[in-house]
């Protein structure tokens, strides 16, 4: 009976260790995160210190250019492949989630307690979520774009002041080259997938009080611009290529953080861009590793105004779970992890928390100053997210129609109206 009993208990106690070996050397769960943004070191330091306190979870950090990110990111989920998060612009969301690729992520966000900030604390989640209320992404950023410029080459040609409308800016643009030799306001104006001349179009046409999508006060989307107005904004940026005080190499650029731009604004070849805050604190980085003790020239400032005032876009970054992971609630955890206040003021500088209850607590150089000014002046992309025409296909058109007109293929009124047509065709699909 002692024997039987012995050999029972040694049994039991054998499982017992059994089961504690395989907890202990249980794999943790791999969980893959795209990321797009010239931060991936300080990113994969912030992760690292997520898998110290969740040992279970073990985070693969993946990178790609924005230029491929969302097309590549659809391509694969559509297979049932692609990383567990991604990393998307604000515009990408709603397209890429009435496509299919992204988990719906209501159930997640009331299971880790986000549902209350999420109505009251979150910004952009009229980008987040769709007309239904499905939520398929998670607001992480939000910036906007500042013009960025170089004291020194300003004060050379002459400049005491920063130029406060649009066409004071093209004359101070005109008057550095006259006077100094360099580049005045250098914008990228390639009419790639994702070209920066939509937004520098739409800063324009927004200050001027024009829309391509707006919303009539009887909840219908239309179309706020004429023809000729859509060839203004053209026309004007047109002007600098013509002049020659934006060198024409940057009509193969498309990227607002191109290292040309970068490497331009370092050399004190270019005097003015305009940029997201992490492209000045790049730029900042570049010129303190190549001149050692020099104080930095650079400083920030709104927009050019017009009638509308000095107005640019919330803009920032979203994180999306693939509609394929295996993984959920880890990714989620992941997520919910990089929405702490330390990782904005530790490793992903230079972008605001798309959260304003954090916002007060991220302190910012003097130099940065314009992107905190803007900010108060920028507007939600509105009628332009929740309409009926996907913000991709009016990006990608009119970097084609102000490409065609920059190249010379077309004048500004014949790409103008093939843009305004688009619009009306796809506003009309809606109806």
């Amino acid at each position: 009976m002692r024997i039987r009993r012995a050999r029972v208990g040694l049994s039991l106690l054998l499982s017992i260790v059994q089961g504690l070996v395989l907890v202990a050397g249980a794999a943790a769960v791999d969980v893959s995160l795209r990321f797009n943004d010239a931060e991936h070191k300080e990113i994969r330091e912030a992760l690292d210190v997520f898998q110290k306190q969740n040992p279970n979870i073990k985070i693969v950090l993946q990178r790609i250019a924005w230029g491929d990110a969302r097309e590549q990111f659809l391509r694969e989920a559509a297979v049932g492949q692609g990383p567990d998060i991604g990393h998307f612009g604000q515009v990408m969301i709603r397209s890429m989630g009435e496509a299919g690729a992204f988990l719906k992520l209501n159930d997640l966000v009331r299971t880790h307690g986000l549902l209350d900030v999420w109505k009251t604390d979150f910004l952009s989640t009229d980008l987040a979520s769709q007309d239904d209320g499905t939520i398929h992404g998670i607001p992480w950023t939000v910036d906007t774009f500042a013009m960025v410029y170089n004291k020194d080459l300003l004060r050379q040609a002459g400049i005491t002041k920063f130029p406060e409308t649009w066409e004071d800016l093209k004359q101070a643009s005109r008057q550095i080259k006259q006077r100094t030799g360099k580049t005045g306001w250098g914008f990228p104006a390639g009419s790639g997938s994702t070209n920066s001349i939509w937004f520098f179009c739409n800063f324009y046409w927004w200050s001027h009080g024009w829309a391509l999508v707006d919303r009539a006060p009887d909840g219908k989307y239309v179309t706020s611009i004429t023809v000729d107005q859509i060839a203004e904004a053209f026309d004007y940026y047109n002007t600098y290529f013509k002049e020659g005080h934006n060198d024409k190499a940057l009509l193969a650029v498309t990227n607002w953080g191109a290292q040309e731009l970068i490497e331009g604004m370092v050399q004190g070849n270019i005097a003015i861009i305009s940029t997201p805050e992490f492209v000045l604190t790049q730029i900042e980085d570049a010129y303190k590793a190549r001149y050692p003790g020099k104080p930095f020239p650079f400083a920030s400032t709104i927009h050019p105004r017009d009638k509308n005032g000095s107005k640019t876009f919330i803009g920032g970054r979203q994180l999306a779970i693939n509609a394929n992971t295996k993984h959920p609630d880890e990714a989620f955890q992941v997520i919910k992890y990089l929405l702490r206040p330390e990782i904005f003021s530790k490793y992903y500088v230079g972008q605001w928390p798309a959260q304003k209850s954090l916002l007060s607590k991220i302190e910012r150089p003097a130099s940065h100053s314009g992107y905190a000014e803007q900010l108060k002046l920028a507007r939600a992309w509105g009628p332009y997210s929740t309409g009926p025409v996907a913000i991709p296909i009016m990006w990608n058109a009119t970097g084609r129609a102000a490409g065609a007109v920059f190249t010379g293929e077309k004048t500004s009124r014949v790409a103008a109206k093939e843009l305004y047509d688009l619009i009306q065709v796809e506003l009309t699909k809606a109806k």
